[in-house]
């Protein structure tokens, strides 16, 4: 593997670690700094968004890399590859399927902060809110291993024969 191949892989993966790290300390301020918790849903759900489309087009630059790096479909059975597939599925699964529905409940509660923690649509809210935490912790956790196995990934090796005839050959030497 080439070292912008290697590089591309490392930066688009590092990248999508730093943007979810950063979310998480966002999120955290957003919380204890605006007055409304729905304020600071409103926020936190746009920056979610913007996270998971970048996470998804990270995790496509990626895995073209590995195609291209490899040049077969073995690249796509790599353990950082394998890992990088599931962090995708896990994101495509909040984006197209938590993140839609929670919103909904929000709109129909109209105000988090004025549900009674026992009304339906609120337990409904919070479950799928500990479930998103969740699959966000578990997206991070594997993109570390992944960055791991990214990053201790050797160059293919030349076979022997290539090896030999790469050589420079040593004209003989008149004496």
């Amino acid at each position: 593997m080439t070292t912008i191949w290697r590089f591309l892989k490392v930066f688009t993966l590092g990248t999508w670690l730093g943007g979810m790290i950063f979310f998480g300390f966002v999120a955290g301020v957003l919380f204890s700094q605006l007055k409304s918790i729905d304020e600071a849903g409103n926020i936190v759900g746009i920056l979610l968004w913007g996270l998971h489309i970048f996470g998804i087009v990270a995790a496509i630059v990626f895995l073209i890399v590995s195609l291209v790096a490899a040049r077969s479909w073995r690249g796509l059975f790599q353990p950082a590859s394998i890992l990088v597939e599931l962090m995708l599925l896990v994101t495509l699964v909040s984006q197209v399927w938590i993140m839609p529905t929670m919103d909904h409940l929000r709109t129909q509660m109209v105000s988090y902060m004025n549900t009674p923690a026992n009304n339906p649509l609120r337990l409904q809210f919070d479950h799928l809110h500990v479930l998103s935490v969740r699959l966000e912790t578990g997206v991070l956790i594997l993109g570390i291993i992944a960055l791991i196995f990214a990053v201790a990934q050797k160059p293919p090796r030349l076979p022997s024969a290539d090896v030999a005839s790469a050589m420079p050959v040593e004209s003989p030497s008149i004496k």
